[in-house]
Order: structure tokens, then sequence, then C-alpha cells
């Protein structure tokens, strides 16, 4: 029992010395956990859990002001991480010659992106445009053979 008050006041001071390191802001998720945790301090029996969040945010500014890590800052050890690396998936879809997907594929200097191009479906229909001869255009006045730049 005193093992997990003292967890629980533990939780209630990491929260507070967050809030006043990160300077978040006192709404939302900051709030949801406040009152769950200040509600199971209260029913076992914690007197004012509130202080405990006060000194650990008034600790967090200080440390902040400080330019200082919090008092809890991982050693050196823990903060390389080793990642077992699994065998590479390859997706399949399209590629292009330099094998990138054509979904990560970047835009060329002179291209648009595909989310800029125009979309297949708000171009006119080739059947309302009807039965035409290859090369005919529906701006035949304007061609450049004509003598129209």
């Amino acid at each position: 029992m005193e093992k997990e008050k003292a967890e629980l006041i533990k939780k209630i001071y990491d929260l507070g010395f967050e809030v006043g390191f990160k300077n978040h802001s006192e709404i939302g998720w900051v709030l949801r956990e406040y009152n769950t945790l200040v509600e199971h301090a209260n029913k076992l029996g914690i007197k004012s859990p509130e202080t405990h969040y006060h000194d650990g945010k008034l600790n967090g500014k200080k440390s902040r002001d400080k330019g200082t890590d919090s008092p809890r800052a991982p050693e050196k050890a823990d903060l390389v991480n080793k990642i077992n690396v699994s065998e590479m998936k390859i997706e399949h879809g399209e590629t292009e010659e330099s094998g990138v997907l054509h979904s990560q594929r970047k835009p060329g200097l002179n291209e648009f992106p595909d989310l800029v191009k125009q979309a297949g479906n708000t171009e006119m229909p080739e059947l309302l445009g009807g039965f035409k001869p290859p090369g005919s255009s529906r701006f035949r006045h304007r061609r450049k053979d004509k003598g129209y730049p």
C-alpha cells in the first residue's frame, strides 16, 4: 500500500515536472491525466496531491530556465538503442528505371507533383468528342500551319 502511494506521488510529481519543463498547457491530455491521478490519490488517502504536482511544476520551470535537462535524464548508454533489422521487405508496385517506387518518386525540376496534375476524371470523355479522323483538332482555326502563331 505504501509502495503504491509512493509510486502515485512520483507520477503526480513527474506530470507536474513535465508540464513545467515543457510548458504544456493544462488542458487536454494533461488535465485528463491530472484528474485521474488526483482521483486515484484521493481513493488511496493521500492528502493534498496537488501540492506534489505544483512542486514538480515549479522544479520543471526552474530546470527549464537553467537550461538543464530533467533530473531523470537517461544516461548515454540508454540514449543509443540497438535496432534489430530484419530482412528488407520490398513492396510490389510500379517501379521506374531508378528502382524507386512510383508513389515515392519526387517530381523533377520541370514537372508538377502528381497531386497537382489534372485528374483523369475531370477531362472531357473521348466519347463526347465524337468520331474524328486522327489529327483533327477542335481548334482548327488556330493551327500553326495556317499562318497563325
